[in-house]
């Protein structure tokens, strides 16, 4: 009887065990995030029709004076912004529109550790499916000039 392939099976199987971890070892890497500037959280549609888009922003480290939403090409410019504080009350501002997108001016700036919501109403684009890109930028209390704060991706309706 040749024992060879039961040795070689044993020597293996010793050596796996011998390298297994025993016990709870803590993780060697973490991952902390401390946020300076706001950031996009959250974007979607709102209703089935998918005419109303929303980005939700964490407002962090500065008061925030207002947004941009860099639109799609394609998108028309009729949209209307309006936001909207974590319990539903709508914030007062003033809209801009320009070639590049909207941007609205809060009347008082909003305070940091809160959120925002930006809902985009009357959206209506020449494509059906895939996804709409939003730029955002926004201008902070005691911060000179536009800071970008991230994209917002939303998958439009598909066509059915």
């Amino acid at each position: 009887m040749n024992i060879r392939p039961i040795v070689s099976s044993l020597s293996a199987l010793a050596v796996s065990i011998a390298l297994l971890p025993f016990g709870d070892f803590p993780a060697e890497a973490q991952m902390t995030m401390h946020f300076t500037t706001p950031f996009v959280t959250d974007s979607g549609f709102v209703g089935a029709a998918g005419n109303m888009h929303y980005i939700t922003l964490g407002v962090t480290g500065f008061s925030l004076k207002s947004a941009t939403i860099g639109l799609p090409i394609d998108m028309e410019r009729s949209i209307e912004v309006k936001a909207f504080d974590p319990n539903g009350m709508e914030i007062l501002g003033t809209l801009k529109k320009s070639p590049g997108g909207i941007t609205i001016d809060f009347n008082q700036p909003i305070d940091p550790n809160t959120y925002v919501r930006l809902q985009l109403s009357g959206v209506d684009m020449s494509r059906m499916g895939g996804r709409a890109l939003y730029r955002v930028s926004t201008q902070l209390q005691g911060i000179e000039g536009e800071v970008p704060i991230g994209s917002a991706m939303i998958r439009l309706k598909d066509p059915s």
